[in-house]
């Protein structure tokens, strides 16, 4: 049976789409109807979860039951309704990560070696020891790896993922994970790159490549990272990276649903938080948001031979790009930071260079977890169990760092939504005898404050020890933006916020034993709400031997669904960005071939968002109709509008270059908070064009905690947003009375 797309393809499954509108296919594949799709316009893509009860043939073994599709006439609500159906999410594509910094030359070969943060982070300690990651597996998914360079040449090559060809699909996986760009291979020597000149955390890990990214265009989507995880999975990956990701804001998108599971199973995960610091909090990447999944922050930590540790100005601090938590559930990410400014590792050519980012952290996570593996083994060994409890071996090594925003350094430590624990002691992960078994105290809003948490310490050691428990309140912050809603990280400073804490009292641990302690947190007092207070600091686990772990904790100390009760930061508006008429509400656009005019709607969501739609109803309609989910033909619902796939990052429509028709059609899920802006070009979720009458729309997005069917849960473009018609389009002398998919007019009025 040949696989395609995320799921292996069977025609037997086309019975469970007989409830659809759509005529479904499977991307990568053949469609299960006989119906051209394609003179559709089927380009809306979508990744579904399948109860297995109804659909078991998949590539995922038991992580994930599911297809990834193409349809030109359903969306979200509609595929929601078929039967077997748990849950869907529209197909996002991932670009490429580049490097925030790159050396304008290649580091000499003869002073690569001088170059290492190991010194900062205990690797060099454990190298010492022999240490070096031997019999661990280590799986990068990325943009391949140069496998000529003589650092990282002796691989082992289990499998490679090539999904892409020059149009995206169908996806076509081979064996050649040759890169071509460079960023994988500068992760691959991250994590086992050896040589006489450069050593990697893990040098003696083996190495599994999957390469995500075609050679042109750079970048690829979920659909491929979903696979090429569980590829690694059945691969034997001992521990799974990548530095990959778009900012996503919560924990149930299909990758990270699909990370967590693997940890479940015992797979270390580690993913790049991001490198969209300068945004503010609640911005890490999709993939990394996962539980259980190690969310990996980026730390200044010098490699250069010149600066000493011991240096007042050497402390490691915060990268100021590293991309801030919390998650939309206000859930505490990142996890961990671990080096990821200035670099040095192997890049194509058989050269060295230096580059900064998450991207750079991840991959030395994964060497961190290499090592222990190396030493006491991984989940062969230690069953489904050891990944989560590696998790908090790693987590609760971390050091505490100073904060920097916009390159400035404070006085003062950097908080946990910014960098979880701080930087990696790989020395404590791999040879501390003490266990501290945890969630990652995420105390919530002042309206879902969750105040009691426990923790489990274990002694491995072969004499009783005594445990102390100490708080370290690190930092606050008010995050509250005037025009942004959240503001940016170059306008936020440190506050002192301290939040009362009974604190277990000391616990003697003898070898071999387990005990159970409790934390009760109150909320901190004197703080206004208005400006939207973060918080969030560390409580020490302090061993009698001279061992000390962490366990981070952080809360916000406002109301969430009276904070962010309006959605928009200033009314979403119709913009024109392309060629024509210029007229702002009272314009009209022209979609005729020749012109290629088109409705534009620009909006800054002030949180992450789980539900963004923007619906179509004939005139007379009114918010008091409202019906979740509509339904065409009921309460005056036309259908829901469309955009051009990747509106956002571009200022004007190209018909050289773009494709109008490669749409993706609302409403949106678990959209990124900041600005968007979307295209329409006519097309509504069910494939057809809209036809000439009188409209109105619906702009909206759920407010957080917020339950769609319920109108006042949602945040709505203001009542007196314009109505419009849509006029039949001319051709010449000729005027066609209906619209059809090479063009239409209309008219916004107020």
């Amino acid at each position: 049976m040949k696989a395609f797309g995320a799921f292996n393809v069977l025609t037997v499954c086309a019975s469970l789409f007989t409830q659809c509108q759509a005529n479904l296919r499977f991307v990568g594949g053949k469609p299960i109807s006989t119906d051209d799709l394609k003179s559709k316009g089927a380009t809306n893509r979508y990744i579904l979860e399948i109860d297995p009860r109804y659909y078991r043939e998949f590539d995922c073994h038991d992580l994930f039951s599911g297809l990834a599709i193409e349809t030109g006439n359903d969306n979200v609500d509609t595929l929601r309704n078929v039967d077997g159906v748990v849950n869907v999410w529209p197909l996002s594509t991932v670009p490429v990560v580049k490097p925030v910094l790159e050396a304008d030359n290649d580091i000499p070969i003869d002073q690569v070696k001088n170059w290492t943060v190991h010194r900062w982070t205990g690797v060099d300690r454990l190298h010492d020891k022999g240490i070096r990651g031997k019999g661990a597996t280590v799986a990068i998914v990325d943009t391949g790896i140069d496998y000529t360079h003589k650092a990282v040449s002796l691989f082992h090559q289990l499998g490679c993922w090539d999904p892409y060809d020059e149009k995206h699909y169908p996806k076509r996986p081979d064996d050649e994970p040759m890169d071509y760009y460079g960023h994988g291979t500068h992760v691959a020597g991250i994590v086992a790159g050896d040589d006489e000149n450069f050593t990697g955390v893990a040098p003696d890990a083996d190495l599994l490549i999957f390469k995500v990214f075609s050679d042109s265009p750079w970048d690829t989507d979920e659909e491929a990272l979903v696979q090429a995880f569980c590829d690694a999975y059945s691969a034997g990956a001992d521990v799974i990276t990548a530095s990959i990701g778009r900012p996503g804001g919560f924990t149930d998108n299909p990758w990270a649903l699909v990370a967590s599971r693997l940890v479940d199973k015992g797979v270390v995960v580690t993913i790049s938080a991001g490198n969209e610091g300068h945004t503010g909090p609640f911005y890490t990447s999709t993939g990394s948001n996962g539980h259980g999944v190690l969310s990996v922050a980026a730390i200044n930590a010098t490699g250069n031979p010149n600066v000493s540790m011991a240096a007042e100005n050497a402390r490691p601090m915060a990268a100021y790009f590293t991309s801030w938590g919390p998650t939309g559930e206000l859930l505490l990410k990142p996890d961990i930071g671990a080096p990821g400014y200035g670099i040095v590792s192997t890049v194509l050519n058989q050269s060295y260079d230096t580059m900064s980012g998450t991207s750079m952290a991840a991959p030395y996570i994964a060497g961190v977890a290499a090592l222990y593996i190396g030493e006491h083994g991984g989940r062969a060994i230690h069953g489904p169990g050891f990944a989560k409890m590696l998790w908090e071996r790693i987590t609760s090594s971390g050091r505490n760092v100073a904060w920097c925003a916009d390159r400035i350094r404070y006085n003062r430590t950097a908080p946990p939504f910014q960098v979880g624990t701080g930087l990696v002691d790989a020395w404590k992960v791999v040879k501390f005898d003490t266990q501290v078994a945890f969630e990652s105290f995420s105390l919530g809003d002042t309206q879902h404050f969750q105040p009691r948490w426990e923790a489990n310490v274990t002694n491995r050691g072969n004499e009783t020890r005594t445990y102390n428990f100490t708080l370290d309140p690190i930092a606050g912050a008010n995050i509250y933006g005037e025009y942004t809603g959240v503001t940016s990280l170059y306008d936020i400073s440190p506050l002192r916020i301290v939040p009362n804490v009974t604190l277990p009292a000391p616990v003697e641990v003898m070898p071999g034993q387990t005990h159970r302690v409790s934390f009760e947190f109150e909320l901190p007092e004197g703080l206004d709400d208005d400006y939207l207070p973060l918080y969030g600091g560390k409580v020490w686990v302090n061993g009698d031997n001279g061992e000390k772990l962490s366990i981070p904790y952080g809360g916000a100390a406002y109301d969430t669904e009276k904070a962010f009760d309006t959605m928009f930061a200033g009314d979403p508006y119709i913009m024109q960005l392309g060629p024509g008429n210029d007229e702002g509400w009272r314009g009209s656009f022209n979609v005729e071939k020749n012109r290629e005019d088109y409705m534009a709607l620009a909006a800054r969501l002030t949180y992450p968002c789980t539900h963004l739609r923007w619906d179509i109803y004939l005139n007379p309609w009114q918010e008091r109709y409202w019906q979740y989910p509509p339904r065409v033909g009921h309460m005056y619902y036309v259908g829901s509008a469309t955009t051009m796939r990747d509106a956002d990052v571009h200022f004007y429509y190209d018909g050289e270059t773009m494709d109008k028709n490669d749409t993706i059609a609302f409403p949106l899920m678990r959209v990124a908070r900041g600005y968007q802006q979307y295209w329409w070009f006519g097309k509504l979720s069910n494939g057809t064009q809209i036809a000439p009458g009188n409209y109105s729309m619906r702009f909206a997005a759920l407010r957080p905690y917020g339950n769609p069917e319920i109108s006042d849960h949602w945040d709505v473009m203001p009542n007196d947003v314009p109505t419009f018609e849509v006029l039949p389009y001319s051709h010449g002398n000729e005027t066609h009375k209906n619209a059809t998919t090479s063009g239409f007019r209309w008219k916004i009025r107020r």
